[in-house]
């Protein structure tokens, strides 16, 4: 396994800030090509005041349509009652049934696949809606369902008030992309709310309306990948008045120096923050407005300083004082409220998760253990995994992971290894400090939390930023991913050079955690003594020897590098000392093997050449 020093990064990051890398261009194999069966679902609906004016789709007429020069149902914008698109049969579930507006364009699962690229498909309302005239005023939002899902695309809504200058006032990149590796489709029908009163300076007497469509890699336009889309659905479009009190909650962090982790070893606890970006979009400025924490009821309570909010405004408020976990092993569970003077109009839009985390012995996990999809790379090699920042010196000794396993996980016999980076807090350069030897996948290596070490331990530094990955240099690899991350704090290297490689970052927080058990070499020492393969090479009968330390069960699998198991053998409460066991090697074809020793959750990889 090579061992690359990696010192000419474009990337400058540090304990306190990441900077911007673009996220990962999903590619043909990542489609979904199965349609998505979503029920229909009535996601809680804003609730605004009067509604001045709405559009069904029930007339055609009252939209303009400009499909960028292409034709055909299965290009642009369409308004009817059937679903054209190659991805969904069913369309949107909306409350008024009949027409829907339907965005397509062409069919990428066709042999050749035939999307149109270099294209911006408009959604407009034919005339001006005269805002002033409806009793309207500048503190008016735009509501309207929808369904489709997310890919390379970007779906953006506009408005205009002279039919010329366009402004940009939301799209749906907050919604996850839909892959092989994970994310969903929108909910059926998903209800959609832009505030608009921070776009206009008054009642406006004409404002128009646009939904647009067109790639969100535009730098990329000549890959047919990025004009790929599922379809986008439109119905129900209305014009309502802001209601009254109105606090939203834009966004929210937690954690220290600006990472979270949801397990933190007690040789690494630190003060965590707590913060939320606060909305007024309701009509009244809001007074005494507080962000409030209370982690394991009442074992901590903390609030931010009391602030105003003027209507229209957005404030980032944080808890005046940090919380410190004791360093020793227990869970935690914090609720989060945000209150005010006012009785809130629309609470469902100001709501904060519960957050659970633990202290452990040795653990520390950027990862919600609540697995959803997994990170690949088609078929190409690559490595992934998370920024971990030190608070304290400590000795790395293995780097878990966990890798899916069923028919679209990880394939058996894949060669994998994992590795850990420092980062230069000057340049901000990745810099190799350690890697494992290569692990070849056993059946009983996936789903599981594979423990992999290091090879040597790495003495940690406090103050300094880690990057702990788990790669492979063929195709094969898949890694279970679980929660989400802030953007450039977990990343997927394309390839396994990063001075020669595409380095992304990723909002799905991949399994990969560091471990400081100091058990860990110890036991390894101790339960297995030794482990050699006589002959080896051999064009004969070979034979396995090996020391245990303790009694245990053992598990002996040997792969072809192909991946192919050709043979496994089960060993059940083997007594410590020494123990043979021999390779049917005689019934092998000439080549190479690797002879995998499963005992205690570790495995030990011995390699076999058959002459």
């Amino acid at each position: 396994m090579k061992k690359v020093l990696l010192s000419a990064v474009v990337f400058a990051t540090s304990m306190f800030a990441h900077a911007q890398k673009a996220p990962k261009l999903e590619t043909f194999q990542d489609l979904v090509k199965a349609p998505i069966h979503v029920s229909p679902i009535e996601s809680n609906e804003k609730l605004l005041g009067t509604t001045i004016w709405s559009d069904d789709f029930s007339t055609p007429a009252n939209w303009t349509v400009d499909n960028s020069g292409q034709t055909g149902i299965d290009f642009g914008w369409n308004i009817n009652n059937v679903s054209d698109g190659w991805w969904s049969t069913a369309g949107i579930n909306s409350t008024s049934g009949g027409n829907y507006a339907e965005l397509v364009n062409g069919d990428p699962t066709a042999a050749p696949a035939t999307q149109a690229l270099n294209v911006v498909y408009t959604l407009t309302t034919a005339a001006p809606i005269n805002v002033a005239a409806l009793g309207g005023s500048n503190q008016i939002s735009l509501q309207f369902k929808q369904y489709g899902a997310r890919f390379n695309d970007l779906q953006e809504m506009f408005i205009s008030t002279n039919g010329t200058t366009w402004i940009s006032v939301g799209s749906n990149l907050d919604k996850p992309v839909l892959s092989a590796s994970g994310g969903s489709a929108y909910t059926n029908p998903d209800n959609k709310s832009l505030n608009l009163a921070p776009f206009l300076t008054g009642a406006p007497s004409q404002l128009w309306v646009r939904f647009q469509w067109t790639t969100n890699y535009p730098s990329s336009a000549t890959n047919p990948n990025v004009w790929i889309t599922y379809g986008w659905y439109i119905d129900d479009v209305k014009i309502v008045t802001n209601p009254t009190n109105d606090l939203a909650v834009t966004g929210s962090d937690w954690g220290s120096t600006g990472l979270h982790y949801y397990q933190i070893p007690t040789a690494q606890v630190a003060p965590i923050d707590f913060s939320a970006d606060i909305f007024n979009g309701g009509v009244n400025n809001q007074s005494n407005v507080k962000l409030n924490v209370n982690v394991n009821s009442g074992a901590f309570v903390g609030s931010s300083a009391p602030i105003n909010i003027v209507s229209l405004d957005t404030v980032t408020v944080s808890v005046a004082t940090q919380f410190t976990p004791a360093a020793t092993v227990a869970a935690y569970t914090v609720t989060r409220n945000i209150t005010s003077d006012s009785t809130d109009d629309v609470t469902a839009n100001n709501q904060l998760s519960d957050i659970m985390f633990n202290v452990t012995n040795f653990i520390y996990a950027r990862d919600n253990n609540v697995v959803s999809g997994s990170t690949s790379n088609g078929t190409s090699g690559f490595e992934t995994g998370n920024l971990y920042d030190i608070f304290q010196d400590d000795v790395v000794k293995a780097i878990n992971v966990r890798l899916p396993n069923g028919t679209s996980g990880a394939t058996v016999g894949t060669e994998i290894y994992t590795k850990l980076y420092s980062v230069d807090p000057v340049t901000g350069d990745f810099v190799y400090e350690s890697e494992s030897a290569p692990l070849v996948l056993a059946a009983n290596n996936l789903n599981t939390n594979l423990v992999v070490e290091l090879d040597p331990y790495v003495n940690v530094t406090a103050g300094t930023t880690y990057l702990a990955v788990v790669g492979s240099f063929t195709s094969g690899l898949k890694v279970s991913n679980a929660g989400t991350s802030p953007a450039q704090t977990s990343f997927l290297l394309d390839g396994n050079d990063i001075t020669t490689s595409t380095l992304f970052y990723q909002t799905s927080t991949p399994y990969v955690r560091l471990n400081f058990d100091p058990i860990l070499g110890t036991e390894e020492i101790e339960q297995v003594q030794q482990a050699v393969i006589m002959p080896n090479p051999s064009n004969g009968v070979a034979e396995l020897q090996f020391e245990l330390m303790n009694a245990s069960d053992v598990t002996i699998s040997v792969l072809d590098v192909a991946g192919k198991e050709v043979q496994n053998t089960a060993m059940n409460q083997l007594t410590s000392g020494m123990h043979n066991v021999v390779l049917e090697s005689t019934k092998w074809n000439s080549g190479v093997y690797f002879v995998n020793i499963a005992s205690n959750g570790t495995v030990l990889t011995k390699k076999f050449v058959k002459k």
